[in-house]
């Protein structure tokens, strides 16, 4: 990468494929000025986002786990819903799985094929920093229960079948190792189906009721079970980010997920060690949250609240082998949406779904380090950026982004303009001020008149997707 990255500073130690923290001093809130958090929404609404939240505008959804092996039944397919599809009788899933593997498989038996056995976290992670990511979210455990880390509240995990491998803790030491790219992690509050939720797996052809593998019987959900996986993996694995999802499988309408509790032991263990790190949640913990989540969408208009897009290649979050290279978002579309969503104070989630054996599908990977490749050249105008007054030029021939970087103004156009640009002359440009385009060598000419701000445009541009002419307020 030609764009300088930050390496993150932390008080975790890789230890063994596991992270292990360093113990908080008792003192250090103190020491810091700060009070701890407590565990009601009033005093967790004054945490603040941390500026390399902020800063990093792009990083990698990775959705993993069991449902990667049967990895869908047709094209348009959330392939991670596998198990809820398939319990609803002549569902196309419930057909597709009886005639692919027959009644009396049912789903736990994918678990031995879910083998991770070339998974290579280091590989994942110079991959992350190839496409120009800041940050990453792992499934740590999805809808169907089945957690990727050892869990002392339960054995459906990776550590005791399929891998039998802390696959958490592995990606986690290898991000730490490398110290460019931020982990975080995803966790399903709820789940499709568990007894304590009073939703019992059953073998959805028969009816009857089925064990669930690793299952340890439990009678408050919330307490004995959800709410010490979040401990586990908040201390842990120490992730600078928490994505919460499966809100909405809880045991009735009315029941509380308790959410402030781990939320406020999270932001106090950031802020009570030796180096205090920033670190952020999302929106779907039913409380308190650092930025809002917008699901296969991106928000039309600027926000002054953070937020991010999260957004799949394909159609599915967990991989689905039916899915065509027609199916997959063109690096041309995912670039021109960084683009966007950056010039309206969001960061972009970008999805991958590895395949059980723990390897990445080449087009996944391609469209990765398309995008990093193009933030080798215009990084400057998206990692830090700020929003400008406004986001784009509406009703321009090539759509217009703008962004403010440190004594820069940028103009991300989405294409490839010739001859001449012109943008409107309210643009913050002095006449001392030069104009650049990124990946290209020295100023360019530009002139004032009937209204608008013209920049003669070079004959041969970096790029065919976006460029950025830059306006450069302190001329050297």
């Amino acid at each position: 990468m030609t764009v300088s990255r930050r390496r993150f500073l932390t008080t975790a130690t890789a230890l063994g494929g596991a992270v292990l923290l360093a113990p908080p001093g008792a003192a250090q809130a103190i020491a810091n000025g700060s009070p701890d958090y407590l565990p009601t929404k009033a005093s967790l609404d004054t945490h603040p986002v941390p500026r390399w939240y902020k800063d990093a505008k792009f990083g990698i959804f990775v959705h993993w786990g069991v449902y990667s092996v049967p990895a869908g039944s047709a094209r348009q397919m959330a392939a991670e819903w596998y198990l809820w599809y398939q319990s609803s009788k002549d569902n196309q899933t419930w057909t597709y799985h009886r005639d692919t593997y027959g009644e009396d498989f049912v789903y736990d038996d994918f678990i031995p094929r879910f083998t991770a056995e070339n998974y290579d976290p280091d590989s994942w992670v110079r991959l992350f920093e190839q496409a120009g990511a800041e940050y990453f979210t792992l499934t740590s455990k999805h809808h169907d229960g089945f957690a990727l880390f050892p869990s002392q509240v339960t054995d459906r995990h990776a550590g005791k079948y399929g891998p039998k491998r802390d696959l958490v803790g592995e990606l986690m030491a290898a991000a730490r190792r490398r110290g460019t790219v931020r982990p975080g992690l995803y966790y399903s509050l709820g789940e499709f189906f568990n007894p304590a939720l009073d939703r019992p797996m059953k073998n959805f052809y028969t009816g009857q009721e089925i064990p669930m593998t690793g299952y340890k019987p439990v009678d408050d959900y919330v307490g004995d079970y959800e709410l010490k996986q979040l401990y586990e993996i908040i201390d842990r694995y120490d992730p600078e980010l928490l994505w919460a999802d499966g809100q909405w499988f809880r045991k009735t309408d009315t029941t509380p997920w308790r959410s402030e509790e781990p939320m406020a032991h999270y932001y106090n263990q950031a802020m009570n060690r030796p180096r205090p790190k920033g670190v952020v949640v999302n929106d779907r913990f039913d409380t308190h949250f650092d930025f809002a989540t917008y699901e296969q969408r991106t928000n039309p208009t600027m926000d002054p609240q953070k937020w991010e897009c999260c957004i799949t290649m394909g159609y599915s979050w967990g991989y689905n082998k039916f899915e065509l290279d027609e199916d997959y978002k063109t690096s041309e579309f995912l670039i021109h949406l960084l683009a966007d969503v950056t010039s309206k104070n969001g960061n972009l989630l970008l999805n991958i779904g590895p395949r059980p054996d723990g390897t990445i599908p080449d087009i996944m990977e391609q469209r990765l380090r398309d995008i990093g490749a193009w933030l080798d050249v215009n990084g400057p105008a998206i990692y830090g950026s700020t929003p400008w007054l406004r986001a784009e030029e509406e009703g321009s021939p090539l759509g217009i982004r703008y962004t403010v970087s440190p004594g820069r103004f940028n103009i991300i156009v989405l294409g490839s303009p010739s001859g001449t640009l012109s943008v409107p002359a309210d643009i913050p440009i002095g006449a001392e001020s030069r104009i650049r385009l990124l990946g290209h060598h020295g100023p360019l000419r530009w002139t004032r008149g009937d209204g608008k701000v013209h920049i003669q445009v070079p004959a041969t541009l970096p790029s065919d997707i976006a460029n950025t002419f830059t306006v450069d307020w302190n001329r050297r």
